[in-house]
């Protein structure tokens, strides 16, 4: 067989093997005829251009403080059964009568009231006299006067009168700590059960002094939450330690209660918010809580905010100089800064204009879009592959405002020049030796 025949020989066989040399992935020709398979649409092939990224950039984002517009001022902060509460009550020892009594003379003495401790003027019953609890023994005997007082007794305490400008010596009491009953009510002594539960510490007051008016000189009251386990938010996941922090009055925002509970823990771009408020849970990037104040709402009893560490990764295969899973070093990432961190295409492998980017998209996105929802598309996404051409200078203006998301599949095709090239390395390896064997056979002189 002559030389010229074995070479055609060789020739024949290396294109016909040219199906199964190796490929790091389909041509581009061949990833958009594959969007379809007869009726059947298996994946939306979408040409990006100026309008593909305005509309992408244009979708609504989860939002804080859109989902929870109506919850846009403080929490008015109310009292809840199980929480301990303070009440402090004070009566004007002088100055007047109650009213509803006749004042008594100044030389008529104060009508005697039997107690277990002895009998004690009428006007003494709800405080008792100075420095003497309702129903305690009598007054500290003159022999040990000048002795300090101990736990709550009542005090007589100067108090500016504001008709006329003079002191007023008044007397108060606190009543123990005591938890709001399982029927919302407190235990207020002359006052019997008093609704709390459900109220402000300021309506409590106010009902407590119309109770006692009839009672007492002038009260007034002092109600105090020491303790509440309703007016909390939780704060758990990527903090040390979690924990179940009490709100404040004056209300405190989401950024607030993070910083009393520790701070996050992981690296801020991959900390992301998640807030659970009456059966409703939004997540959002814990930099844009950060950077937009308008998400910084305010906390609100019963709170669940946690903190979850989901690192951001996409892939990238095909005529790159780097196939691999690439984390995020920041919140958002662009098409460009994405083939950057792959080290970009190669020139000698690379189509540029087959880049592709695969993703799942809700379907409100590809309508937006006009194209059709995969016909097997579930949970409301459709498959969507992004076909960019970098042959076109526009394309990397395009690619700098493109934004990649987690997940997100980053594949370049090969040129269609690099098969044929392929074929005659293939054809170079093949024939090479066994031509070079007879050249050397032919000058040698002998027979092959």
């Amino acid at each position: 067989m002559n030389l010229a025949a074995l070479f055609a020989c060789f020739t024949a066989l290396a294109l016909g093997g040219c199906s199964i040399l190796p490929s790091a992935g389909p041509t581009a020709s061949e990833v958009t005829a594959a969007g379809q398979a007869g009726n059947e649409v298996l994946f939306d092939v979408v040409e990006v251009d100026n309008h593909v990224v305005s509309t992408l950039l244009a979708q609504p984002k989860e939002s804080f403080h859109a989902r929870f517009e109506k919850d846009g001022n403080p929490p008015e902060l109310k009292i809840a059964v199980g929480d301990t509460v303070s009440v402090t009550i004070w009566e004007s020892a002088a100055g007047g009568s109650r009213p509803g009594t006749e004042p008594l003379a100044p030389e008529s003495p104060r009508p005697l009231v039997e107690t277990p401790a002895g009998p004690i003027p009428e006007t003494d019953q709800l405080l008792g006299a100075p420095n003497q609890l309702p129903g305690a023994a009598p007054e500290t005997p003159p022999s040990q006067a000048g002795q300090p007082l101990s736990g709550n007794m009542p005090q007589v305490v100067p108090f500016p009168n504001e008709a006329t400008g003079t002191a007023v010596n008044q007397r108060s009491a606190t009543i123990p700590d005591q938890q709001v009953a399982p029927d919302g009510a407190i235990v207020v002594p002359f006052a019997g059960q008093v609704p709390a539960a459900g109220r402000t510490p300021v309506e409590v007051q106010q009902t407590i002094e119309t109770l006692l008016a009839s009672k007492a000189l002038q009260p007034q009251a002092l109600v105090i939450v020491k303790k509440s386990t309703a007016n909390t938010v939780t704060v758990a996941g990527e903090v040390v330690p979690g924990a179940r922090l009490p709100l404040s009055p004056g209300g405190d925002r989401l950024l607030q209660v993070i910083a009393a509970a520790g701070g996050a823990q992981a690296p801020v771009h991959e900390t992301f918010v998640r807030l659970s408020r009456d059966g409703v849970t939004a997540t959002i990037p814990f930099e844009r809580l950060v950077a937009d104040p308008a998400e910084d709402i305010y906390a609100r009893p019963g709170d669940v905010l946690t903190l979850v560490r989901i690192p951001q990764t996409f892939s990238v295969f095909g005529a790159t100089a780097r196939n691999d899973l690439i984390t995020f070093d920041a919140e958002k990432l662009t098409l460009s800064e994405a083939l950057a961190k792959s080290q970009g295409l190669r020139d000698e492998l690379a189509n540029p204009k087959g880049v592709f980017l695969f993703r799942y998209e809700p379907a409100a996105i590809v309508r937006a879009l006009d194209q059709p929802i995969a016909t097997r598309a579930a949970d409301g996404t459709s498959p969507v592959a992004y076909r960019f051409d970098f042959s076109d200078a526009n394309s990397y203006v395009i690619a700098d405002q493109f934004p990649v998301r987690d997940k997100d599949i980053i594949f370049v095709a090969d040129a269609g020049a690099i098969q044929a090239q392929k074929v005659f390395t293939v054809l170079q390896t093949i024939t090479g030796p066994v031509i070079t064997g007879l050249l050397v056979c032919r000058s040698g002189g002998t027979r092959c």
